[in-house]
């Protein structure tokens, strides 16, 4: 068994030996989280907007569906997916620029 065992132990010393791992350094940890938590903080605030748009445009929707004006509902929403992806150009022009 001991033999074995130690034929064992050698051949996985062997493989520690020809694998390296690079073990990351605080910095590079540390810019990882910044950059994640910068990409949480983007996404959140696109995702705000468009729940922000829907939302809007819900309620417009059910105001003017209860006022019976159907012409007004179809510009409005036209607009409103127009204005989207506006406004995620635009957002996405700042946090680029912010880099």
């Amino acid at each position: 068994m001991s033999k074995e065992t130690d034929e064992l132990l050698s051949a996985m010393k062997q493989i520690d030996e020809l694998t390296e791992v690079e073990i990351p350094t605080l910095n590079t940890i540390t810019q990882k989280i910044s950059l994640h938590q910068q990409q949480k903080r983007s996404s959140y605030v696109k995702e705000l907007i468009l729940f922000i748009c829907v939302a809007c445009s819900l309620f417009v929707g059910a105001i003017l569906l209860s006022l019976q004006t159907p012409m007004n509902l179809i510009i409005i929403q036209v607009l409103g997916f127009i204005a989207i992806p506006l406004i995620f150009m635009r957002d996405k022009k700042k946090i680029e620029s912010e880099w």
